[in-house]
């Protein structure tokens, strides 16, 4: 795949930043779900990740998403806090009509912050101004089968907007279309994805590919402020993982991927406030076939090829990484 064409997809990075549009109205499923255990009332997505991943504890991002014994609400102000990825809306370089408008906003709403930064770069005393957010989930999960009734592909698009009685003029409508349409993008070279539609869907993606002895990762929020790497970072998953993080639509679904060279690190950082938290970083090694419009390259004033590193900036971003046997928690 020759870097030199700017409509082939990119590595997507997880660096989020909020975008908020405000929908009032408020569409609702019906409420009761049956429980498989009689007298159990945990939700049964819950009791399927146990099953699956009995050594893995539930991610606070995913459990904050389920409603015990009820369906989650179906909301049409889905847009209204949740996180929008920068460089997934450049992943088609200038094919892609709301590109240009992403990175616009990325750059004017962390004007003086670390978005990219190299490899290199990662090392005890490197300072860097970051924000960790979260994402204040409005949409939960539906069970599997009901997330499996509802159409979700391009070819669909009438059936879904007439589903959630919806307008084609809509915004609702317009960001549900660019949704779907990230979905069915081509892969990457190297490059592995998936939109889960459901939490069985997405843990049986991430357990077909990692095995069921994975640790999940994710974002400690944390406000705006310059931290200062403190100890060396410590990498995770063996140059092999899986990240998913949460797009915009009316239900929860994830898009995951897995990509060749990705590295994952947990650092430990301390906070011109005094804090200390351990955040985690994603590390792009070759960037070599990446469109040079990419926005890394021109926050970090160089061409395609040099490994380059980004922190996850919400908790919607979960990263699944295998665990060495002798991590295994009982």
């Amino acid at each position: 795949m020759s870097p030199a064409i700017s409509g082939a997809p990119l590595l997507i990075f997880f660096l989020t930043l909020s975008l908020h549009i405000s929908f009032p109205t408020a569409v609702h499923l019906p409420t009761k779900v049956p429980s498989f255990l009689p007298g159990d009332n945990s939700p049964p997505t819950e009791k399927y990740w146990f099953s699956r991943l009995p050594n893995t504890p539930l991610p606070k991002a995913l459990r904050d998403t389920l409603q015990p014994g009820y369906y989650p609400s179906v909301i049409r102000d889905f847009s209204n806090g949740e996180k929008i990825s920068v460089d997934a809306r450049q992943k088609y370089g200038k094919n892609y009509n709301g590109a240009d408008n992403h990175k616009k906003a990325a750059k004017s709403a962390l004007p003086d912050s670390t978005i990219f930064y190299l490899y290199n770069d990662l090392h005890p005393g490197k300072k860097m101004k970051l924000l960790f957010t979260n994402s204040g989930t409005k949409v939960g999960f539906l069970p599997r089968r009901v997330a499996e009734s509802i159409p979700f592909s391009s070819d669909k698009f009438p059936e879904i907007l007439k589903y959630f009685s919806l307008q084609v003029n809509s915004k609702e409508a317009e960001i549900i279309n660019d949704e779907i349409g990230y979905c069915e993008s081509p892969n990457m070279e190297g490059e592995e994805k998936y939109c889960a539609t459901s939490l069985e869907s997405l843990i049986d993606f991430n357990v077909a590919r990692l095995g069921q002895n994975v640790q999940v990762l994710s974002t400690e929020p944390g406000k705006k402020q310059e931290y200062t790497v403190s100890a060396k970072a410590e990498m995770r998953g063996e140059h092999k993982a899986a990240v998913c993080h949460k797009i915009r639509y009316p239900y929860a679904v994830h898009y995951c991927h897995v990509i060749e060279g990705t590295e994952v690190y947990v650092v430990p950082l301390i906070a011109s406030d005094g804090a200390e938290v351990k955040e985690v970083t994603v590390c792009h090694l070759n960037t070599s076939a990446w469109s040079p419009d990419h926005m890394a390259f021109e926050v970090l004033k160089i061409k395609p090829g040099p490994a380059v590193c980004h922190f996850l900036a919400t908790d919607s971003t979960l990263i699944w990484v295998p665990k060495k046997d002798q991590d295994m928690t009982p």
